[in-house]
């Protein structure tokens, strides 16, 4: 019994290790929920995403890409997506927490019949829980004609 004890022991030491090494590196899939708003201090609006992306961890700090597809619904019915390819950049404030910052292009779409282009922007705080992580961030969006949009959002994710 010791033996079957100590080899379990040492075979996941093997397994974990890896994980620990680079708790924010790889291929990463997510999903999200959330609010927005067009106005910063009006009415909020229920969202859900999902993302994908990768991370390179670069020992103190971390550089990736993530494309999201989110979803908006509002009061009206009339349903919004909006598809983004970002950039992020952050540090590490202990081994598994990331804050981090993203920007990059967003399209708007209502319905799927009328689209704008934009920029967006954002901060962010991400837990490692080994391969999984949650994260909690906030975003600005720029569109043409003028449009706005605030959002906040919490997630889960896997990382490969």
């Amino acid at each position: 019994m010791k033996r079957v004890f100590a080899a379990v022991a040492v075979a996941s030491a093997l397994i974990a290790t890896p994980a620990l090494a680079q708790e924010f590196a790889g291929a990463h899939v997510g999903a999200e929920i959330g609010l927005v708003d067009d106005d910063f201090a009006g009415s909020d609006e229920t969202t859900y995403g999902f993302n994908a992306g990768y991370d390179w961890d670069l020992g103190r700090s971390v550089v990736g890409v993530k494309a999201t597809y989110i979803g908006i619904f509002d009061d009206n019915g009339t349903d919004f997506r909006e598809l983004a390819l970002m950039a992020r950049a952050g540090v590490k404030a202990t081994p598994r927490t990331l804050v981090y910052g993203t920007a990059g292009y967003s399209n708007l779409d209502a319905k799927f019949s009328s689209s704008i282009d934009g920029f967006k922007v954002g901060v962010g705080l991400e837990q490692s829980f080994g391969n999984v992580y949650a994260n909690i961030e906030t975003r600005y969006g720029n569109y043409e004609a003028g449009a706005e949009l605030y959002q906040t959002a919490i997630g889960i994710g896997y990382r490969f």
